[in-house]
Parts: structure tokens; C-alpha cells; sequence
């Protein structure tokens, strides 16, 4: 058996750096067998771009699908993905790993799919794992020879965040009178992979909304920043009949969220 590596140049702009990934380890001498690697193309891992999010629900875990073709001159054997959180392979604080099950397109090529598991009971304990996974997919082939590849194209990569959620806004009193005080507010909070539970999302910035009567655009009102416990909370002055929400735009480690909104009747 032969282990080889090979190594593709990841985009600036989506990975930093280009990683780099030498032989695992040196062929025997003599061995009667091909020297090419395993080519992996195709590669689909974050479809359409997507972010994947990971709660403390029930369901407790997010799947990731994950597939490649994968083509070499003796066939393919078997192939897993692993989904890593650290651009070095040896100092990784994060792994995600499956079996492929690989459907044969000819002698020389594969279609192969899995599905990761991302689950906070498992593999995201901590919640410093949010953010991005690079994908370091790996196939045998029909001599047994190994190929590992990392950063193989901008496509090779996950980015797996902790939801967040927004309470319904609360604008009290109602009805007010026109020209009074609203006090409005809401809360936000996150899942804590750590605590397994929802926890306050604390010193984020958020936005107070207003929509005037039943329909047309919102627009913001306030920019603030939630406190200890998770809560915004602004006074405005009443004016007209509306609805009030607060939004919030998210970051690379949490998602966006919005509040169901609140309509008041002005008197």
C-alpha cells in the first residue's frame, strides 16, 4: 500500500492562506503499482452557500451532506470525508468524519456521498467550534493506495454557526395615547453548544424597526446593543398606528434573527 497526498491552492478571499499537505509517508521499494493520485472533483459541501446551524432542539444535531467524484487509473475502494475546524491537519480543535458510499460511474470513477454529523453531544462541545470547517476529503483505490487532500477549491469548506433566537417585541403600553412614551423591547439569546442550552446573547447590536399602518417598508428607529441578560429595550415616542420589531443582522458565528412583530393603536 501506498499513502499519497495532494494539494490544491484555496481562494484568498474564502480561506485566508493556501494550505499545504505533503506525503504521509514514503512508497515501498518495488511496489508494482500506479503512481497517480486519486483526483477528487465536484466537490459539493456547502450547497447554494449555505450556512449550517446547530441548536440545543431536540433534534440536537445538524447533517451536513458532503459528495465528490472521484476518479484513478486502479478504481476506487473507498472514500470518507473528514470536516476539520483549524487550517492545520495536526493541531485541528474540531473533527467531523464519515464513510462515503460511493456509486461507480465507470472502472475509473466514483460518485461518492456522506453525511456529517455535527451534534453538540459529539463533536461541538465547545461553542469556540462555530465558524469555519475545511473539508479534507480521502479515497482508496483498487491497490490500496491512499489519497488525502486538503483546501481543494473556495466549495471545500462548512461554515457551522449556533442559532439564534429573538423574542416577540413588547412595545407597552397599548393603546397609547399620540405623542407618548413606547417603551419596546425584546429579547435575544443563542445556543450554548457547551451549556446545552439557550443562553443571552449579550453586547450584540440590534435594530429597532417601525412600519407605519399594516404594510409597506420597515425602518429603523434605533441602533442599540442588548444587555447582560440578552434584553433590548428603547422608548420611543408614539405616533401613528404600527408594528414594531427588532432585528438582527448576525455575525460569522451566529445567525440573523428577527422578532415577531408588536402593532400598537395609537389613540
Amino acid at each position: 500500500m501506498r499513502i499519497r497526498a495532494t494539494v490544491a491552492a484555496a481562494t484568498a478571499a474564502a480561506l485566508s492562506a493556501a494550505l499545504a499537505v505533503t506525503a504521509l509517508a514514503v512508497p515501498a521499494a518495488g511496489a508494482d503499482q500506479d503512481d497517480s493520485a486519486s483526483k477528487f472533483s465536484n466537490i459539493d459541501v456547502n450547497h447554494d452557500w449555505q450556512d449550517y446551524t446547530v441548536g440545543v432542539e431536540a433534534a440536537k444535531r445538524r447533517l451536513i451532506p458532503i459528495s465528490a467524484t472521484v476518479t484513478d487509473p486502479s478504481g476506487i475502494k473507498s472514500v470518507s470525508f473528514e470536516l476539520r475546524h483549524g487550517d492545520d491537519p495536526e493541531t485541528a480543535d474540531g473533527i467531523i468524519t464519515a464513510p462515503a458510499t460511493c456509486h461507480a460511474i465507470n472502472e475509473i470513477t466514483s460518485w461518492c456521498e456522506a453525511l456529517l454529523s455535527a451534534d453538540p453531544k459529539v463533536n461541538l462541545r465547545s461553542n469556540a467550534l462555530a465558524g469555519l470547517w475545511l473539508l479534507s476529503p480521502t479515497a482508496v483505490d483498487g491497490d490500496g493506495n491512499v489519497t488525502r487532500s486538503d483546501g481543494l477549491d473556495t466549495a471545500s469548506f462548512a461554515r457551522i454557526k449556533r442559532t439564534t433566537y429573538m423574542t416577540q417585541t413588547d412595545a407597552t403600553p397599548e393603546p397609547v395615547t399620540k405623542g407618548k412614551n413606547l417603551t419596546v423591547k425584546a429579547q435575544m439569546t443563542v445556543a450554548s453548544w457547551e451549556k446545552n442550552k439557550n443562553v443571552p446573547l449579550i453586547g450584540h447590536q440590534v435594530l429597532l424597526q417601525y412600519r407605519k399602518g399594516t404594510s409597506g417598508a420597515f425602518v429603523t428607529l434605533k441602533k442599540l446593543k442588548t444587555d447582560r441578560n440578552g434584553w433590548a429595550k428603547a422608548t420611543v415616542k408614539a405616533t401613528a398606528d404600527g408594528a414594531y420589531r427588532y432585528t438582527f443582522a448576525g455575525t460569522n458565528l451566529t445567525l440573523p434573527a428577527a422578532g415577531w412583530t408588536d402593532y400598537v393603536d395609537v389613540k
